[in-house]
Parts: C-alpha cells; structure tokens; sequence
C-alpha cells in the first residue's frame, strides 16, 4: 500500500517507540487463555464476511458509463518506488490504462524518498503535463509540488492511499481498507473457533494501516471468547531493523498467545522471519494486508503467516486513469454507490481477496478475474 503499502522498502526504527511494558502478559490485553472458557460464540456472521473476501466471486461493480476520454493527454505517474510491487503494479496498471487511450504517459520513480518523490511532481509540472497521478505516493510528503500543480491548474488524483478527497488531490483510489481489516479480523475468529488469542500490532504512519487495524480491532472485540492484546506501536523504520525480534521476545512472554495482528506487508514479513528464529513458527499464526509476493509465499508454504489480505493493484490504476477522464472532460467523478466511507467514495470497488493455505495457487501479483481491464476500454470505446 499500503503502502500497498513503498512500505516494503523504508527502512526501520529504534524499538524505544513500542510500549512494550503495556503489552507483557502480566499486563497487557492478553491476559488469559481462551481455549480454557467453556463458552463458546456464533460463528455464522464471521463466517459470511470470510466467505465474501476468500471464495465469493467478485463480479464488475465499476461504472457503467464514463465521458469520452480527451486525446493528446499528456500524463504524468509519480510512482512511490520503483522497486516496490505495490507502488509499481499501480503505476502499471494507470501507464497501461493511459497508453490505450493514446495519451503520452511518463512514469517518475519516487525512490520511496520523499525529496525525491516531491521533485518528481515539480518536474512534471514543469514539463507541461495535463494531469498527474500519484501511484502510493503520500501526498503528505509533496506538498510543495502539489501546490505547484494547483496554481499551474494541472489537476491530481491518487492510488492506493486511503484517503478522502482534498482540494490537492482530487480523489484516491483504494481497496476499502476498513473492510479488510474487518474481513481478516473474521477469519481469525473463524480459523480459531471463537478461542484466538491475539498480539495486535499497529502502525500510525499511514492512513490505511491505521484504517485496516482500527477496523481489525473492532470485529476480534465483536468476539466475546477472544483475546486482543494492547496495541503494540511500530515504525516503518523498525522493519529490517530489529521489529521481528522485538516481537517475538514479546512473544516469549505471553505464551497463550497464538495469532498476530502482522499489520501490513514488510512489517509481517519480518516477525515471520523473528518468529522463526525464535523457534516459535509453530505456535502461532501472523496475518497481515496487502498481498506482497513474498508473503503470499509465505501463506502458501504454510510459513508462519497464514492469511494475507490481497488488493488489486493493477485494477487502481485502470479505475485512477477513469476518474481523470472525469476530471479532464468537467465531468463529476463516479461515486461507489456501495462505499461506507468518504475514504472509499471516489475508489471505484477496488477488488479484495483473503488468500489462506486454503485458496491460494499462486503467489504473483494478483489481479482478480471480473474482466475489469474489458469494462474499462469498453466505456473508453478502445480495443485491448
């Protein structure tokens, strides 16, 4: 994200930040061991969220009308980093949406730095772009370049940051992060039998983190026989960096606990490997968001992480290239007729999937299989 995500590649922090204190089995949230109570939970409506993201097919609810595109559209993509899958996949998705209505598209790779990436919107405004779009590039980070685009009038959209509309950027595209949280938290309930007992890692940082564990937390506590942890704070600067060995000698103080909340991609992936070296990949379970490669192959393996919450990628750049076309032509941008959120309202029901040892054959980028690259050059009136 994620983020999807660029997360994968930033550096880690001092373990200084964590509230480690708050957390121990003496006084932390997970205090007890859930498999030991006699009562027990219906299981039926965590179930049916688990069913929706995990084997339900997702038919196309993208629009079903969209202006005629403008020609001779010069496009410029700030990707966050080019190295990261997400950030990359998105900025793909949006050059290849580009490309096949003939606009003349450059990509800019952030570099996952933020003087880097706010140069990035600087240059393409200075080239005389008719629009730009940025690719899991936090709009936090370049202001100086958003406000540039705005007084040259060059509009902006985003992917893949959770965020809601702002006069700088005129729109996101994301998967609904607050239904993946909840989705994950379900099928942690459902994998445990109402018994799990959980270390809730969190993340402050970006928006989605915080909109997926938020989210996360609110259906385990829906779960009278669970136990969540306090949270457990992180630094994107901590991945790398000593985060999987700070959680799994947090582990080896509470030892009833059998899941954990990995948060997004490059954090997870580190405790998997922490938790390893520990010698406690079997006794507990991460799952985590975003669907990075690495930890799809881990699911798969059956390594540690068991659930990973896939996004497409590919998908918001195709939808972030749809609502410019809006913008572009003085049309409104399309509205989700099913988001919950001001955070999702622009995002044109970017596809989810729960991938679990049970679902998943393959561990590549996903793109969900509703034909949604065929409806986008449909309404565009372009062949493939």
């Amino acid at each position: 994200m994620k983020r999807n995500k660029f997360l994968a590649t930033l550096a880690l922090v001092s373990v200084g930040a964590i509230a480690l204190a708050g957390c121990s089995a003496e006084t932390g949230g997970a205090t007890t061991d859930p498999s030991s109570s006699t009562a027990s939970i219906d299981l039926a409506s965590f179930e049916q969220r688990v069913d929706a993201w995990s084997t339900a097919p997702q038919p196309w609810a993208g629009p079903d009308s969209t202006p005629t595109p403008p020609k001779g559209t010069k496009l410029a993509i700030v990707s966050c980093s080019g190295i990261v899958a997400g950030c990359a996949a998105q900025a793909a998705g949006a050059e290849e949406a580009a490309k096949a209505l003939g606009w003349d598209v450059t990509v800019y790779d952030g570099k996952g730095d933020p003087v880097t990436q706010n140069q990035a919107v600087v240059q393409a405004v200075n080239s005389g772009v008719d629009a730009i779009i940025l690719a899991s590039t936090d709009r936090v980070l370049v202001q100086s370049g958003l406000a540039l685009a705005s007084e040259r009038g060059i509009p902006v959209g985003s992917t893949g940051l959770g965020s809601a509309a702002s006069d700088s950027v005129l729109y996101d595209v994301g998967p609904d992060f607050f239904e993946m949280g909840r989705a994950m938290a379900a099928w942690v309930v459902v994998d445990s039998g109402g018994k799990a007992n959980i270390l809730f890692t969190d993340n402050k940082e970006f928006e989605s983190t915080g909109q997926i564990t938020s989210a996360f937390a609110e259906v385990i506590k829906e779960c009278s026989t669970c136990v969540l942890s306090d949270p457990v704070q992180f630094t994107v600067s901590e991945v790398g960096n000593g985060l999987g060995s700070r959680i799994a000698g947090l582990l080896q103080t509470m030892p009833n606990v059998d899941y954990v909340m990995g948060a997004f991609n490059a954090p997870a992936a580190d405790m998997v490997n922490g938790i390893t070296n520990f010698g406690l990949a079997d006794r507990v379970k991460v799952v985590a968001a975003v669907g990075g490669e690495q930890n799809l192959q881990f699911v798969k393996e059956g390594n540690v992480q068991a659930m990973d919450a896939a996004q497409d990628n590919r998908y918001m750049g195709f939808a972030a290239v749809d609502q410019m076309i809006r913008v572009l032509t003085d049309n409104p941008l399309w509205e989700d007729p099913q988001a919950t959120s001001e955070e999702t309202k622009y995002a044109q029901h970017v596809p989810i999937k729960l991938f679990t040892t049970d679902n998943i054959t393959s561990t590549s980028e996903w793109v969900a299989d509703n034909g949604y690259d065929k409806e986008y050059f449909a309404l565009w009136g372009v062949k493939p």
